[in-house]
């Protein structure tokens, strides 16, 4: 502690005023014997000692009370802040938060513009020989990293060059940052100033980290807080929150946006939904808009929102073409921040997948035709934009057929191929081509195992067995499908409904036998056990078997509701066709996995590891931002962006804007069949939803995660002088003293009457 004013302490001389009047008014009686009285002697004694006392009592709080005016007038001051224009040269570090929070409008103008204001008044107050650093918690990452600088004219460019993020912050990660800047300066007085609008989020990470650390680079992991070396002085450093929170303007926010279809397909019916939340204490009535691919295709009645909830509006429309599809929902009008007014989403509908269909026979009667209902399920009269082009051929045909123009070949009802047709069907599904059988009447068992053994095994899914009817099985007219693997992306939704599939009746089927195909899976079930429909993956394509016909005399399955969608759902998942929306959210690393298209790794994608054969294919990726720029990444090399995390994976670090991003293959031998002539991956990328959340921490209890790093909170950021003068002087204890004189001249009046009282009545 020390005295801005020292000079006043000589006033606490003062105090020896009630010590000398206590000494002249103290009289010495004259002792007269008088022998009447002699028996009230102890009397008198008890009662000049309690005098003593109290007048003992009475001078010591008016000693106190003018020796605390001399010192509440010296101006006492705790000088623990005053470090950084206490003399000396100065370094501090600016942490500046322009997460999407800080754009809000408070109540007149942003928040992230009062905080470039807070930012310039801290610069204005620094010294020609003083280091400073500003760090912003969101954004690219800047070319040269951060350094102490002792001119301010690139801060000061920075900071007006600084926009709001759609990105959340994390404060405590940008605290150590600022400590291992502070670290490697000289500069006798340091400080750390954080402008923030104190939003809750933003120090959800392990706070308590900026005091204490461990210093052990091995025990980083990608699941823990980041931990640094500092020095055990680093928790002396004053920590000085510039709290830009005022009086929020009220704010309704897009909370989401899902796009769900039966099947996604050209001219079949989408459903968007979209959800919006209502982040103010008032009621809240608000529009919004469905945007795809730049066109306004509706706008929603009032949709009535109650402080702080949420409400949801559904738009039905459908997509004309095929292709890939970018679309947003977008209120309308103006509140309190534009960040979360919007909400991404894409669609990716290949425009032309091309499938055969080769038949083993051509019936007179078109519906008693093997490939009739397969055929009407595929392309239902030719609908105009379908995004599935179907070519029909003979069984004759197929020898000759170029079949790496088509993405899947069903085979229905074929006799099994002589050797030459079977080595083409294998260079075919090892191209990445989709191979699906289908039995019937004119499939024999034992002709299919010679063809598979042909062709090295990798043109069944298994061994084919006997066919069997139900009727030779006594009590027994059919079997019921009773299994549907839902791990399967196509299978995933509808076998959640039993009754969709348990109504499925078969009278004949094949056996398969796959324990010994290695990697069979095995997608559908009888009530039996036994294997109705399989897949195995081979290369870089797949087998699939249908151990029953597409006619209505060997099963009832072609006129089941599940035959369509299901039907579609896998042709879609077998050429590759990824109809899924993926998303992630603003500043998430893209994990990228460069053998194939579209396994672009995001919170909501599972992705199956590729094969040895994949790497092949690509050599790098093209990555188109929203802006529309392009930006080529050669995977095997290092370049600016990307961040290898493991062997044949990397992390895309570039993504900041919120939009959809187009991420496209660079194949060094396409093929039409090979995943490199897939369509692109789609990503949508959004405002993370936890910026919509406006909770706020309180000062105290920051400073109790804090724990002993001296703390100082300013709640006014158009005016720092208070703070500067804090800073500079210490906290002043004046006020303490001063209000401690009051008590004590309450006490002493309060006691010196009734001292007198007590007196008077004796």
């Amino acid at each position: 502690m020390t005295f801005l004013a020292p000079y006043f302490l000589i006033a606490a001389l003062a105090g020896a005023i009630p010590v000398v009047l206590h000494m002249i008014h103290r009289r010495r009686a004259k002792e007269i014997a008088f022998p009447t009285l002699r028996f009230l002697r102890a009397s008198v004694e008890k009662t000049r000692r309690r005098r003593r006392i109290q007048d003992l009592l009475l001078m010591a709080i008016r000693v106190a009370a003018l020796a605390l005016v001399a010192v509440g007038l010296a101006r006492p001051t705790i000088v623990g802040l005053s470090r950084l224009w206490g003399g000396g040269r100065a370094a501090a570090v600016v942490v500046l938060d322009n997460s999407a929070s800080m754009a809000s409008i408070d109540p007149d103008r942003p928040r992230l513009e009062a905080a470039r204001d807070a930012v310039r008044q801290i610069l204005d107050q620094l010294g020609e020989s003083d280091q400073v650093a500003l760090l912003s918690t969101n954004g690219p990452t800047p070319s040269e990293p951060p350094r102490l600088e002792r001119t301010q004219e690139q801060i000061r460019q920075r900071l007006t060059a600084c926009r709001a993020s759609h990105e959340p912050a994390d404060l405590p990660a940008k605290i150590d940052q600022a400590r291992e800047l502070l670290a490697q300066s000289d500069a006798a007085n340091k400080q750390i100033w954080v402008i923030t609008d104190m939003q809750a989020r933003s120090w959800e990470s392990d706070v308590g980290r900026v005091v204490t650390r461990q210093s052990n680079p091995s025990d980083d992991t990608g699941d823990s807080p980041r931990r640094v070396t500092t020095r055990p002085t680093d928790s002396d450093i004053p920590l000085i929150l510039v709290n830009c929170h005022r009086r929020p303007t009220p704010n309704v926010a897009v909370a989401d946006v899902r796009l769900d279809a039966l099947l996604p397909i050209v001219g079949l019916p989408f459903r968007a939904t979209v959800e919006l939340e209502n982040t103010s204490s008032i009621a809240q009535q608000r529009h919004v808009e469905l945007i795809v691919d730049g066109v306004r295709q509706a706008v929603s009645p009032a949709i009535e929102l109650p402080p702080g909830g949420r409400a949801r509006h559904e738009f039905v429309f459908t997509f004309r073409d095929g292709g890939l599809h970018r679309g947003e929902a977008r209120l309308t009008g103006r509140d309190g921040s534009s960040l979360d007014d919007r909400c991404w989403f894409a669609a990716a509908i290949d425009p032309s997948v091309p499938v055969a269909i080769v038949r083993g026979r051509k019936h007179e009667i078109a519906y008693l035709d093997d490939a009739f209902y397969l055929e009407q399920a595929l392309a239902p009269g030719e609908l105009a934009g379908s995004a599935l082009r179907v070519t029909r051929l003979d069984a004759a045909e197929l020898p000759g057929e170029s079949l790496s123009a088509y993405r899947i070949v069903f085979c229905v009802n074929l006799p099994a191929q002589d050797e030459a047709t079977a080595a083409r069907l294998r260079e075919y599904v090892a191209g990445g081509g989709t191979l699906v059988w289908i039995v019937g009447d004119r499939v024999e068992s034992e002709a299919y195992n010679r063809m598979n053994a042909a062709a090295g095994g990798s043109l069944l899914p298994g061994k084919l067995l006997d066919v069997r009817a139900a009727a030779e099985e006594p009590g027994r007219d059919s079997w019921n499908v009773t299994f549907l693997d839902n791990t399967h992306p196509a299978l995933g939704d509808l076998a959640a409904s039993a009754a969709l599939y348990e109504s499925v009746l078969v009278y004949r089927h094949a056996r398969l036998d796959t324990r010994d195909a290695p990697g069979a899976w095995i997608l559908a079930r009888l009530d039996d056990g036994e294997c109705l429909l399989a897949q195995r993956d081979v290369g870089r394509g797949r087998v699939v078997l249908l151990g029953t016909s597409c006619q209505v005399d060997w099963t009832n399955l072609p006129l089941r509701p599940i035959f369509l969608p299901m039907l579609l759902r896998l042709t879609y998942a077998w050429s590759g066709t990824q109809q899924d929306v993926r998303e992630a959210f603003c500043g998430e690393p893209l994990a990228i996995d460069p053998p194939t298209v579209g396994r672009v790794a995001t919170r909501q994608s599972n992705i199956d590891a590729p094969t040895a054969d994949d790497t092949s294919d690509v050599t790098g990726v093209e990555i188109e931002h929203p802006s529309g720029e392009r930006v080529r990444l050669n995977i095997a090399g290092s370049r600016p962006g990307l961040r290898e995390v493991e062997p044949q994976q990397s992390q895309y670090l570039d993504i900041h804007d919120p939009g959809v991003y187009v991420i496209r293959p660079l194949p060094s031998t396409p093929h039409p069949s090979s995943p490199a002539s897939r369509l692109p991956t789609s990503v949508a990328v959004n405002l993370d939803p936890s910026e919509i959340n406006s909770r706020t921490i309180a000062p105290d209890q920051l400073a109790a995660r804090l724990g002993d790093v001296p703390l100082v909170v300013a709640d006014h950021p158009d005016n720092l002088a208070d703070v500067f003068q804090k800073l500079r002087e210490g906290r002043s204890l004046r006020d303490i003293f001063l209000s401690a004189v009051l008590l004590l001249l309450v006490v002493e009046t309060f006691l010196a009457n009734r001292f007198v009282s007590k007196q008077q009545g004796s």
